[in-house]
């Protein structure tokens, strides 16, 4: 009978795995759904540096909670989020070009065309530059769709 007991409590906690680590549109933080980890998405493009966000200057947009440092950069990205939100719903740019998902780290960055790449490591955004920036553009935008049409 336990051995039962406890086949049901591991088949449930694997289930309960399998959807936590379910391919999402937007990278979220595992706790409060935030999205770039709760940093200021637009700050890339008006400040140049990374800025956390802040409680109080949020919008939801795509299923996650994106944090802004002030009111004028949450009226910004609110009014055109597409242009602000970071490639690939935030996953490793990177690792997408390779046809993976990561996380990243929301100083490890660029902008290129007018679009935020985020990056989990300054490896993978040496290679874009080293090896042809729209290059793994053109790759990782391929893996995207592909991640998309499982979703």
């Amino acid at each position: 009978m336990y051995r039962r007991i406890g086949l049901v409590v591991i088949i449930l906690l694997f289930i309960g795995a399998a959807k936590a680590f379910a391919f999402e549109g937007v990278n979220k933080s595992f706790i409060g759904g935030l999205a770039v980890d709760g940093y200021d998405s637009t700050a890339y493009f008006t400040k140049a540096k990374p800025e956390e966000g802040g409680a109080d200057f949020s919008v939801e947009y795509k299923g996650a909670t994106w944090r802004f440092a002030d009111a004028k950069s949450r009226d910004l990205f609110a009014a055109s989020p597409s242009a602000y939100a970071p490639q690939y719903g935030g996953y490793c740019s990177n690792q997408m070009s390779l046809g993976n998902l990561a996380d990243t780290d929301p100083g490890v960055w660029l902008i290129f065309e007018g679009k935020l790449y985020l990056f989990g490591h300054d490896a993978g955004r040496i290679r874009w530059r080293q090896t042809g920036i729209a290059e793994r553009i053109k790759d990782a935008d391929k893996n995207w769709q592909k991640f998309l049409a499982k979703d």
